[in-house]
């Protein structure tokens, strides 16, 4: 009853989706990065909190969520998607028809984004969701799929039960693992350091004996008298 009473939020006016992709267009070297060291889950959810906050700042009677405008800019990349790929079938049909008609300003935007040759937009299957698939594991709260990409999802996986999982991006180490392969290090300079210790040990020895072995071989000298020693006097 509660979700049922709650007050639906106005429509997306299209100056919150011109903000929205101009300003995912500034920060798409991060956004669109797979998450890595040097591009963490922190660091994107950071933009999205930005790109809210300049949505907001410009319609004061309605405050985006930061899951709402993630859901928005997935939105708008499954529609632009469609909408080029239907305008690229018409435009490669032959016959002189009328001619297709013309892109909307979000699509044009979102080809300029992601660049006229991507692949995202040349209608591979599940290309956009792929495309936004690092912005949704930095949000705090799971967003909800559209009943449509359920669809989509319910049908790839019966074609293709068998598909392999997806290779998961690099994470940073945690202190646990830095502290385990400190200690490894540790270990190792250790052991390193007493082979030094028991090479040094051995090579004194040898020395020692050399020195005794010497000392025989000119005391036997000396009784054969082949060598006379003169005590070193001080």
């Amino acid at each position: 009853m509660d979700k049922e009473n709650k007050k639906r939020k106005p429509n997306w006016t299209e100056e919150e989706k011109c903000i929205l992709l101009d300003e995912y267009g500034k920060r798409k070297a991060i956004l669109k990065s797979k998450l890595n060291p040097n591009v963490t889950a922190s660091k994107k959810q950071k933009q999205w909190d930005e790109i809210t906050e300049k949505i907001n700042a410009r319609n004061l009677d309605v405050k985006r969520t930061v899951q709402e405008v993630i859901k928005k800019y997935e939105n708008i990349s499954v529609v632009a998607k469609k909408e080029l790929s239907l305008y690229k079938r018409e435009s490669n049909k032959t016959g002189g028809g009328p001619p297709p008609a013309d892109l909307s300003d979000c699509t044009k935007i979102v080809q300029d984004i992601l660049g006229a040759d991507s692949p995202i937009l040349a209608g591979i299957p599940g290309g956009v969701e792929s495309e936004v698939e690092p912005v949704q594991q930095c949000i705090t709260e799971p967003l909800q799929p559209s009943e449509e990409q359920q669809i989509q999802h319910r049908q790839s996986a019966s074609r293709a039960p068998a598909q392999a999982t997806a290779i998961r991006p690099q994470t940073v180490p945690t202190r646990e693992e830095v502290l385990e392969l400190q200690r490894e290090v540790l270990q190792l300079q250790k052991e390193k350091l007493q082979l030094e210790i028991e090479k040094i040990r051995k090579e004194k020895d040898n020395q020692e004996l050399y020195q005794i072995i010497l000392n025989n071989q000119l005391l036997q000298l000396q009784r054969e008298g082949k060598i006379t020693i003169t005590p070193f006097e001080e």
